[in-house]
């Protein structure tokens, strides 16, 4: 894994000679960063402007893939023109249509069933937050107490074990948090591919920037399609090929792209 900005010469070139750019990224830990509760989030106003600048330039399509539900990146984000995936992928809002992954949408009911149960059993653990996007859940654990974090531990697998048993859920793992989602082969990477489809085979060339577990998906997929691969943190192991250090460094990269001569 290469520091990003250390190999921005040859990287540039690889720019300047694309037709078509589709930039992606992730929203909490890359453009703005994780905040304890993921209400606060808030996206900085120069990130905003710099994002509607590289938008409305001729060779970029801007898309923010996320796992927030879709309304919910819409609003944190607030700028139009961009694609905006939720739920890691399994909806997509493209040039003014809606895309739920059809296979999504009967797991609904069982989503909003293990909720509730988490729900009934969450009271005593000040901190522990449910974030129900109606496609997916997770469960944020970032606040409560190290003592209590076994029990709750126990509780959430408790509850979730019978139906990771009989594959009716999967579970992922990210930054202090537990994930519910659809036991179906779809994540960022294949929406980042799905839109790089749209665009017409080969025409468009890709990068993704993310920070996460969730986030290798599209790295890989990004990387089996000559793009660039980029990660907000250093991970070893991780499947980026380049590395920024945080979200300041995030910020920069933005401003790169957004002063490329064209």
């Amino acid at each position: 894994m290469q520091y990003f900005f250390n190999t921005w010469g040859s990287l540039e070139k690889k720019l300047l000679r694309a037709r078509h750019i589709l930039l992606c990224a992730d929203f909490d830990g890359t453009i703005t960063p994780i905040k304890p509760r993921p209400k606060e989030a808030k996206l900085g106003e120069g990130i905003r402007l710099l994002l509607r600048k590289i938008s409305k330039r001729r060779p970029f399509i801007v898309g923010i893939i996320s796992g927030r539900a879709l309304k919910d990146i819409e609003e944190k984000v607030g700028v139009k023109g961009l694609i905006f995936a939720g739920n890691h992928g399994l909806e997509i809002a493209y040039k003014k249509k809606n895309f739920i992954y059809p296979a999504a949408k009967r797991y609904v009911p069982l989503i909003s069933q293990i909720a509730r149960s988490l729900k009934k059993r969450l009271a005593p653990f000040s901190g522990a937050i449910l974030e129900e996007k109606n496609l997916s859940l997770s469960l944020h654990y970032r606040l409560v107490k190290r003592e209590k974090l076994p029990r709750l531990k126990e509780i959430f697998f408790r509850i979730i074990r019978p139906y990771l048993a009989a594959q009716k859920i999967k579970l992922t793992y990210g930054k202090k948090v537990w994930e519910v989602r659809p036991p179906i082969e779809w994540d960022k990477g294949r929406a980042v591919l799905w839109l790089a489809q749209r665009l017409g085979p080969g025409r468009a060339f890709t990068v993704y920037i993310g920070d996460d577990a969730t986030d290798e998906d599209a790295f890989r997929a990004v990387n089996k399609i000559g793009g660039i691969s980029i990660r907000v943190g250093r991970k070893r192991g991780s499947s980026a090929r380049y590395y920024l250090r945080n979200t300041k460094d995030a910020q920069r990269f933005f401003r790169r792209i957004g002063s490329l001569k064209k």
